[in-house]
């Protein structure tokens, strides 16, 4: 529903048809949850988007896909999205994103996880990933 968040996200309109899919997907059979109840009624109350989405009933897993993504620090990213189950636990999954080996994204991860960028950096740093990109 926040727009700043919409902004991280290129395919905004897929993303979001996958996470609601996904989301139906992750409930499963308890849908008698007061938390979930909670949520689905707070997101169809707000959001036309999300009311029409849940409105489909679509039931969909999240695979190994890539999302792209707009950092507002780096630029535009591409990374894999990878859901693991966590051993052990009730259904508690990880969600794990990471680049190609190689590529301008794991170039862009590696500038973000060395150093502490403030704002007024982040049209260098956006600028330098960029360059990556096209080489």
């Amino acid at each position: 529903m926040d727009p700043a968040e919409q902004a991280l996200h290129p395919d905004w309109e897929s993303v979001t048809e996958c996470f609601v899919a996904n989301l139906r997907q992750a409930v499963g059979g308890d849908v008698d949850d007061p938390r979930f109840i909670e949520l689905t009624g707070e997101l169809t109350l707000a959001s036309p988007r999300f009311r029409r989405l849940w409105a489909r009933h679509e039931i969909r897993g999240q695979r190994g896909t890539p999302i792209r993504l707009r950092h507002p620090q780096v630029g535009e990213l591409t990374l894999n999205r990878e859901r693991l189950g966590v051993g052990g636990t009730d259904g508690l999954m990880m969600i794990v994103y990471h680049p190609d080996p190689g590529s301008a994204d794991a170039d862009a991860l590696a500038l973000l996880a060395s150093a502490d960028l403030p704002a007024g950096r982040a049209s260098a740093a956006a600028h330098h990933a960029e360059g990556a990109r096209n080489r």
